[in-house]
């Protein structure tokens, strides 16, 4: 075989055929977790062009709320509640806590469980932080509208508790609070 044989093999070895070419588009026009994972992408970027101006990413904001509207709650149940792997969590959360941001500590009644609290740089952070989420969230809203945002909102819902229909933290928290007409918080 000749040089330009090989590298001509080589160029043609990897090339899909055309029935696994049109089955690629058509799964690149049908997936559910492409079209999801491409909105959040963009969603994610506007988002952070806004919390850039207070030095913070969307999912740090989202971290530090969340650790915020529980006042104290541990890695597993903010792990829960917000459906991301432990181990994914505890990577997201050492720049928080590096940065002074959020206190881990050992929960009194269970050594093996870390809890989770915003210290007072954190509480800072957050605070700084919200207004700029507050425009990232109005842009969003005018972008899309509002009818269309609050659709949008009830059907992530609806996919959220379907794909994920356990218990979390927020739904025995949350309710009691309104319950309580907000005195849990």
């Amino acid at each position: 075989m000749t040089s330009s044989k090989t590298a001509n093999a080589k160029l043609t070895a990897g090339q899909p055929s055309k029935p696994l070419r049109t089955k690629a588009v058509s799964i690149g026009a049908d997936c559910a977790c492409l079209s999801v994972r491409k909105a959040t992408r963009a969603v994610t970027q506007l988002y952070d062009k806004h919390l850039s101006r207070v030095d913070i990413r969307i999912t740090q904001f989202t971290l530090l709320n969340a650790i915020a509207a529980f006042e104290t709650i541990s890695i597993h149940d903010l792990a829960t509640e917000l459906v991301i792997d432990r181990t994914t969590l505890t990577r997201n959360l050492k720049p928080l806590i590096k940065a002074g941001w959020v206190q881990s500590e050992v929960n009194d009644k269970d050594a093996r469980v870390r809890d989770l609290t915003l210290t007072t740089d954190g509480v800072e952070r957050l605070e700084k932080a919200i207004p700029y989420w507050e425009k990232a969230q109005a842009e969003f809203v005018g972008k899309i509208g509002m009818p269309l945002w609050m659709d949008f909102a009830a059907n992530l819902a609806a996919v959220d508790k379907t794909l994920y229909p356990g218990k979390r933290p927020s739904d025995t928290k949350f309710r009691r609070a309104a319950r309580e007409g907000g005195k849990s918080f």
